[in-house]
């Protein structure tokens, strides 16, 4: 690693470290569970009790908290900048990991869950758009994909952690482990692109000069960062929003250049859920335990949690050298192959048979892969490029708003539609959504791979005047994409 990418690196690593409180947090549910999951009518925990209906409200109450909490969270990063909303989000994660781990009942124990997963999103939305604005265009899909390894290495922790600890013990451990990356955010600079939005010309001249330090330059590092700081004001020039109310600036998503924006991460979002993204996974178990195959069923769970954070490791490699569309189109190929396979293993699989056991479980596999390689990743850094600065923690709340309308309905969609047809055909519907997905990728996905902030909003700009004047100069687009 060059010299001149320490800090862009360093800085990067600290923000998304919060991710991996996030996947300590899912685990730590899947801890947590047993010890209410009553065998014999007996349950492990005796300061109080759980009935099922309480175990699955607390199992889903993030999709009641993440809506909220996405919007809450763009509207505080734009205002008070990344940094600052990295440390705010620490106050509602300790108190809600204080309440859990004093819960004396269940409304007790679910208004801790809560309070602790409004910060989610925070963590999550902030930590990236300070990566995507802080990095070098062709470091930037390496260094968020860092957001899945921190994730992966999170949720796993419990599970070693809770073979010795009590899960009232494991919460005090949660609650006091934002102190490492909370301490080491006051050593960072905040994004250069934000300190301009807010007019605080001479901070960001400041933290350009933090992260070019170690920059090798024909220039004189001093011409160097004032080229940088004025080519930074020129991009924020175009939007004179950035003081205005809230209002003012959800005109924005109103205009051609930015309802397209969200249509297209939309559109992305909905293919994602479309193949089966969620709904598959979430009920593996149960697929393999109904289908009658004699692999074990959570030795395959095993399977995909070990892939999926060795694919994390990859996939640094893969968003560094190769463009975003052709993974997300070879990714959606290759989930349209597996999941059709596993469709006609279910369908010509005589239950009990011990005959090609090893169609499901490699099937699996291979579509793990491919989701936590492209389906799963290249929208996560895309995202965060294609909203203007002052809008950019706006525009992904508003696209995390659509993946959870989108996740919740594929998974009550499916729940609805498996009473009605059989499983396979509902893996057939699936695999031709991931066949029609690539079509739209091709045609309506920018390619944002090693593409500047001002490239991008080019392409953006290009697109609604070709859009108002009616002109043939697609080539000009196209040409964007292949360059």
């Amino acid at each position: 690693m060059n010299l001149y990418l320490l800090p862009q690196f360093l800085s990067s690593i600290t923000v998304l470290s919060f991710c991996f409180l996030i996947g300590m947090q899912f685990g730590f549910l899947t801890i947590l569970i047993p010890y209410f999951s009553k065998n014999n009518n007996t349950q492990v925990e005796e300061s109080f009790t759980m009935s099922d209906n309480e175990l699955s409200w607390l199992l889903s109450g993030f999709t009641l908290v993440k809506p909220i909490s996405s919007v809450l969270a763009g509207l505080v990063m734009d205002h008070f900048g990344r940094l600052n909303t990295l440390r705010l989000g620490i106050l509602p994660w300790s108190i809600g990991w204080i309440l859990i781990a004093n819960a004396s009942n269940f409304p007790m124990l679910m208004t801790g869950f809560l309070t602790a997963f409004v910060p989610c999103s925070w963590f999550v939305i902030t930590s990236l758009a300070y990566v995507s604005e802080i990095s070098s265009p062709n470091m930037r899909g390496v260094l968020l994909n860092f957001k899945s390894i921190f994730w992966g290495l999170g949720s796993i922790v419990p599970f070693l952690l809770g073979a010795f600890l009590h899960w009232r013990m494991l919460a005090w451990v949660n609650c006091i482990l934002f102190l490492i990356p909370g301490i080491a955010t006051l050593f960072l600079k905040e994004s250069m692109m934000w300190l301009v939005t807010k007019g605080r010309i001479d901070d960001a001249k400041e933290s350009l000069i933090y992260f070019n330090r170690y920059r090798k330059t024909d220039e004189n590092l001093e011409s160097d960062i004032e080229r940088k700081l004025l080519s930074i004001q020129a991009l924020h020039e175009r939007y004179h929003s950035a003081n205005q109310s809230i209002l003012k600036k959800m005109r924005f998503f109103l205009q051609p250049s930015g309802y397209k924006r969200i249509l297209m991460i939309a559109g992305l979002q909905c293919f994602n859920e479309a193949t089966g993204s969620n709904v598959l996974l979430n009920n593996i178990i149960v697929f393999f335990t109904e289908f009658g195959t004699t692999v074990n069923p959570y030795a395959i769970g095993i399977y995909i949690g070990i892939t999926k954070l060795a694919t994390s490791l990859f996939t640094g490699w893969l968003l560094k050298t190769c463009k975003f569309k052709s993974i997300l189109i070879a990714n959606y190929l290759t989930i349209c192959g597996c999941i059709l396979a596993f469709g006609l293993y279910l369908d010509y699989n005589t239950k009990g048979t011990t005959i090609y056991q090893w169609i499901p479980l490699c099937t699996m596999v291979l579509y793990t892969f491919s989701l936590s390689s492209g389906v799963y990743s290249v929208p996560v850094v895309i995202t965060p490029l294609i909203f203007p600065t002052h809008l950019r923690g706006t525009g992904q709340s508003v696209a995390t708003l659509f993946q959870s309308l989108m996740e919740f309905s594929a998974t009550q969609t499916y729940y609805l539609v498996k009473k009605l047809v059989q499983h396979s055909h509902i893996l057939y519907v699936m695999a031709l959504s991931s066949v029609i997905g690539c079509a739209y990728i091709y045609k309506c996905v920018v390619e944002t791979h090693k593409k500047s902030f001002s490239e991008i909003e080019d392409y953006f700009s290009k697109k609604v005047n070709c859009s108002k004047n009616n002109s043939p100069s697609g080539e000009e687009l196209k040409s964007f994409n292949e360059k």
